[in-house]
């Protein structure tokens, strides 16, 4: 009975031993594939970023000895022979399936991945042509955001930077060397990237040369971005200012501007403020929307108050009327509000406008 029961167990045991060797070799790595994953495909033109991507990839497989020569061919007769034939075909159909269709011929007939990956960089590899760095040095001059996004102006520089530090690496061998290397390096890229902002950044540029230590590349584009999408905001909460008419403002003369603020601003009638009532400071003259305590004071706002200051006796006695008058000659394209009877002191406030700070 015993001897019947050990061999039930004995039996038991080795198909359940059969069984997991089954699923351990039904389930091998997905990863062994010689099919890469790899969207972008060698066509000649693009080996700076090829490489890159198909280095880290087969990096990450712990095969980067394979086309980096750590890896060498063994013997035939040695033991090791058949597992580096089978991984070396491995990397190899990784390199080949990582080129566009009409490169393979030229590559296909290589014994080793090593070769593959050796005869591609002399073909298209081009890091020290002289002309390559110029022609990207150049575009980097003369780059500009023009009134399009940060964003873009931003990526686009840093493209070009990374196709030069692929072409011209750090060349200091000293820890120091390369740390204070890079310190310049990321200077000149800060002033590039401020050179090349539109004007209506200027005063954010400004802000950043200030920045105590000096700022990297990223962390002044991040300043930057954080000042533009704030004024984004702020000129998309002016509901009822025409765009057109604020930049015609910025452009007036200081006494034409005071004239045309303070003709807007009398020319509207009380009842506009019932139930409009900022919910961050509490005045009744804004919406939170429009509130400068909360989002931040445009540049043009110490101005006016200065000006208002040093225009207020020369414009007491100047009634509404003619006041609108004298801004309509000069801005006969801005929309203004018909004028009424009260005189400029009687100013009252409009909805989500940003008059009402006044």
């Amino acid at each position: 009975m015993a001897d019947s029961t050990e061999t039930i167990l004995d039996n038991l045991t080795s198909k359940m031993t059969e069984v997991l060797s089954r699923v351990q070799t039904s389930s091998s790595p997905i990863t062994d594939s010689p099919m890469v994953p790899i969207s972008i495909k060698l066509d000649g033109s693009n080996y700076g970023l090829w490489s890159q991507i198909v280095e880290m990839y087969i990096s990450g497989k712990d095969k980067l000895g394979y086309i980096n020569g750590d890896y060498p061919q063994p013997l035939e007769t040695d033991s090791s022979f058949r597992k580096w034939r089978t991984e070396n075909a491995m990397v190899k159909g990784w390199l080949i399936n990582s080129m566009d269709h009409s490169l393979v011929v030229n590559f296909i007939r290589y014994p080793t991945a090593k070769q593959v990956w050796d005869s591609a960089a002399t073909t298209y590899f081009d890091g020290t042509d002289t002309s390559q760095v110029y022609e990207l040095r150049r575009r980097v001059s003369r780059m500009k955001q023009a009134g399009g996004s940060i964003e873009k102006y931003y990526n686009d520089l840093q493209g070009l930077w990374r196709e030069i530090d692929f072409r011209r690496p750090n060349p200091m061998k000293c820890t120091m060397d390369i740390q204070s290397y890079n310190s310049i390096l990321q200077e000149e890229r800060v002033y590039t990237f401020l050179d090349g902002l539109d004007d209506r950044l200027d005063h954010v540029r400004s802000d950043v040369l200030r920045l105590k230590p000096f700022p990297s590349i990223e962390q002044a584009y991040a300043h930057i971005r954080r000042e533009d999408l704030r004024q984004s905001v702020m000129i998309s909460g002016a509901e009822a200012v025409p765009s057109g008419a604020v930049m015609a403002i910025k452009g007036m003369k200081s006494g034409q501007s005071q004239t045309l603020l303070k003709s807007g601003s009398s020319s509207r009638s009380k009842g506009h403020s019932d139930g409009n009532k900022c919910t961050h400071c509490g005045s009744t003259k804004h919406t939170r929307e429009t509130c400068f305590k909360l989002h931040g004071y445009p540049d043009w706002w110490h101005e006016l108050q200065a000006r208002k200051k040093r225009d207020a006796p020369a414009t007491e006695d100047v009634p509404g009327r003619a006041a609108v008058a004298t801004a309509e000659s000069q801005l006969s394209l801005i929309p203004v509000a018909a004028p009424s009877t009260s005189t400029p002191d009687q100013g009252c406030s409009q909805q989500g406008d940003y008059w009402a700070w006044y």
